[in-house]
């Protein structure tokens, strides 16, 4: 009996000591820069860009003025926005978060927007309550840009300068379990097309490198896996949301052929609010 409250003791602890953890750091925040150098165009040396993803209203917006503090202190070219920013359970009253938090950012710099799966869900009434996704999109600044297989021209319709692609695909591709696989063939469908010049792929989910790859990406910014939630030395993140136990591309940096990929571990959680060795953070890309 004895060893079992011992047991059952250190058990409780452990499980306070990750609860105050993931407190502290889900209202924590940090920059990660990245310095990339190849393949990149003489005009985009120089450049910075911020790159944010996976929001999911942060704190209930604590984080707000954290994060415009920061961005302003980067002063980036642009500002690139890779979804998820909301919950899909949620109606347009309750983003007010995200969306003071993106129309601060529009002030700071140009912000691009693709969509994440819980923006998709949302548009496709996917709890079905009824949800109008217009009423959230009316509410952001109107020079904020959604790339929905769309692409962005850094400078002008000069594509040698560099193209932002935002790539929004079927919800059936974010299955839990089951899913099909992204293939070259889908995104030259979805984005009409070839890349063209140095291009800069918003892909959400990261698992999908193959086809980023594939299809020509010179740089893929993704999320979606929020780090694996609980993050372990040498081990990396222990879930994604496809129930996939320390899934590869969890997070930071990875190359595919000619194709880098960043993935952040972005800034808040839904539905399992839970993190551990896992700060929320803004990416910050410099191009040199």
């Amino acid at each position: 009996m004895n060893v079992f409250i011992i047991l059952l003791t250190i058990l409780i602890l452990i499980i306070i000591m990750i609860i105050v953890e993931s407190h502290i750091e889900l209202n924590s925040l940090r920059v990660t820069e990245y310095v990339l150098s190849e393949n990149v165009p003489k005009s985009l040396k120089g450049k910075k860009m911020v790159f944010i993803s996976d929001y999911h209203e942060a704190v209930n917006g604590k984080l707000n003025q954290r994060i415009l503090d920061e961005v302003k202190q980067i002063s980036p070219d642009l500002i690139l926005i890779g979804g998820d920013m909301v919950n899909s359970n949620e109606i347009p009253e309750d983003c007010k978060p995200a969306i003071e938090l993106l129309n601060g950012l529009s002030k700071i710099g140009k912000c691009l927007y693709s969509l994440g799966n819980h923006e998709k869900k949302m548009s496709v009434d996917f709890y079905n309550m009824g949800v109008d996704f217009s009423g959230y999109l009316k509410q952001l600044n109107d020079d904020i840009t959604f790339l929905c297989n769309d692409k962005y021209y850094i400078n002008g319709k000069d594509a040698k300068d560099g193209v932002i692609y935002g790539l929004d695909i079927p919800l059936e591709y974010y299955g839990r379990i089951s899913f099909p696989k992204l293939e070259k063939e889908k995104i030259n469908e979805l984005l009409s097309g070839s890349p063209e010049g140095y291009s800069i792929l918003l892909g959400h989910a990261p698992d999908f490198i193959d086809g980023y790859s594939d299809w020509g990406a010179d740089l893929a910014l993704s999320g979606h896996f929020h780090g694996g939630i609980i993050r372990f030395p040498f081990l990396g993140g222990l879930i994604s949301p496809r129930f996939m136990l320390f899934p590869r591309y969890d997070y930071g940096k990875y190359k595919k052929g000619k194709t880098i990929m960043i993935v952040t571990n972005g800034m808040g959680q839904h539905s399992l609010c839970l993190r551990v060795n896992n700060i929320p953070e803004i990416v910050s890309i410099k191009f040199q």
